[in-house]
């Protein structure tokens, strides 16, 4: 009996099976998978020259920059729970490899004028900005689609007091298009805060929410909410100076000020999470009515909050050792002796401490180890 030609597999069938790959974001599959003829090539898109959102790597998050030696990341799927180490030579001609929420590489040219390119490290698609970045620390950045598309960067300014005190200053939104001379400041009012929160918060399952302004009457709900938790308000304020005297830090501690807030897209919902002294809050957004609804339980999803406000929501199901309708956080020791990786079961509606954080750990480290700390790598 004749071998089946499998190139000549009708065009139609190749593509569903293609769609498949990019449905849970396996774009290392799909690359693959062009690559087995001629006719499979022609029968597909080529990634590496389409905007196409959908060839974005929307689950994927680095949690291993060092794995296996130079250049080479681990990266995570968070739908499906598969793990994929990537050798990028290519960085070797940049600075700096910090993500986008749909798993974009940024990347700054390592000679002036420091331009930034926007790098998919499974399909090798780049877009590439005229403009520097500006003079200050890029905390959390995001790609708005668009013709032409936006880059959106949350940045700020780095500064020692008298009492050489590490000050945060000017915390600013810029934005800029491929053929911008220069990043532009965003300074609507309301907006400003709220998209601060999006870039450092909506890094979830990967898909990317929006950053675009929210209409102000959503805004000034959800900032009444903060208001209510007492939750990070200086996300919520526009001061230049963010830093405060230990006696009104210690203050802010008593009545609840170091509360924090996440925003957080989750299974196709954006969640906004408040980590509270006592416990956990959280509120769901109707991104259509733009109405808040309190929720009581996430289903199969776990959350990972970070200290830096970025947060990720994964299939528990797909990860052994992660529990199902939990938040996992990190507790700051005051004594030095190491930090903890708690977890609050929102069924049972307390917190437990589980692990010591990668800092204290050695390798190999767990899952949660990873998840919990990953944007810190």
């Amino acid at each position: 009996m004749a071998s089946a030609d499998w190139s000549s597999l009708p065009a139609e069938l190749i593509n569903c099976i293609a769609d498949c790959f990019l449905a849970t974001s396996d774009l290392d599959y799909y690359m693959d998978f062009r690559a087995v003829c001629q006719s499979w090539r022609s029968a597909t898109n080529d990634p590496k020259s389409s905007p196409d959102p959908r060839f974005r790597p929307r689950h994927w998050v680095i949690i291993d920059r060092s794995f296996g030696g130079d250049k080479t990341y681990l990266w995570v799927n968070t739908t499906t729970g598969r793990f994929v180490p990537k050798e990028l030579p290519l960085l070797r001609n940049y600075w700096g490899s910090s993500t986008t929420p749909d798993g974009l590489l940024i990347l700054m040219d390592n000679k002036l004028p420091y331009a930034v390119t926007l790098l998919n490290a499974f399909t090798g698609y780049r877009i590439r900005f005229a403009a520097p970045l500006p003079d200050q620390i890029t905390e959390s950045a995001a790609l708005v689609s668009g013709s032409p598309p936006t880059l959106v960067l949350l940045c700020n300014k780095m500064d020692i007091d008298d009492d050489l005190v590490l000050l945060k200053i000017d915390r600013k939104v810029y934005t800029a298009y491929p053929e911008s001379e220069s990043f532009t400041m965003h300074e609507e009012r309301h907006a400003c805060p709220l998209i601060r929160l999006a870039l450092r918060g909506i890094y979830t399952d990967g898909e990317l929410g929006s950053v675009a302004p929210f209409p102000v009457d959503m805004a000034e709900k959800i900032f009444a909410v903060m208001m209510i938790y007492n939750a990070e308000p200086d996300e919520s304020s526009d001061d230049e100076n963010i830093s405060m005297s230990d006696e009104k830090a210690a203050f802010n501690f008593l009545i609840g000020y170091d509360n924090r807030c996440y925003l957080v897209r989750s299974a196709g919902e954006i969640l906004i999470i408040f980590k509270l002294k006592g416990g956990m809050e959280i509120y769901k957004m109707d991104t259509e009515s733009y109405v808040l609804e309190r929720v009581k339980n996430i289903g199969n999803r776990a959350i990972f909050l970070s200290v830096n406000c970025k947060c990720i929501s994964v299939n528990a199901d797909k990860f052994p050792s992660v529990d199902a309708n939990c938040i996992y956080y990190i507790v700051k020791s005051l004594d030095y002796s190491g930090d903890y990786i708690c977890m609050y079961n929102l069924r049972f509606r307390r917190g437990e401490k589980i692990s010591r954080d990668m800092g204290r750990g050695s390798r190999p480290y767990t899952i949660i180890q990873h998840l919990s700390s990953y944007d810190l790598q």
